[in-house]
């Protein structure tokens, strides 16, 4: 532990995002299911039912208009995606 920084030492992992809720299934079949982590966090700034700790998530397949696609997703119970590391 490195101040408040807890490190779960996923970065440079790949996993691969299945969707759990409508909105889920869409970002999947949208931006693909496979994605690697960038960085890694006990809680976010934004309001989530999801408990922590979370990574963030860069898409391997799909790049939107300004660069590849990046989402936070908790690792576990997370409401819209089941992480798997490959």
């Amino acid at each position: 532990m490195v101040g408040n920084m807890h490190k779960f030492e996923m970065i440079g992992k790949k996993v691969k995002l299945a969707g759990k809720s409508r909105h889920g299934k869409n970002r999947v079949r949208e931006q693909g299911d496979a994605w690697e982590v960038v960085g890694e966090s006990k809680d976010v700034n934004f309001r989530t039912s999801a408990p922590g700790p979370f990574v963030l998530l860069q898409s391997s397949e799909t790049e939107g208009p300004h660069g590849p696609h990046a989402r936070w997703v908790s690792i576990q119970h997370d409401p819209d995606f089941i992480v798997e590391v490959l």
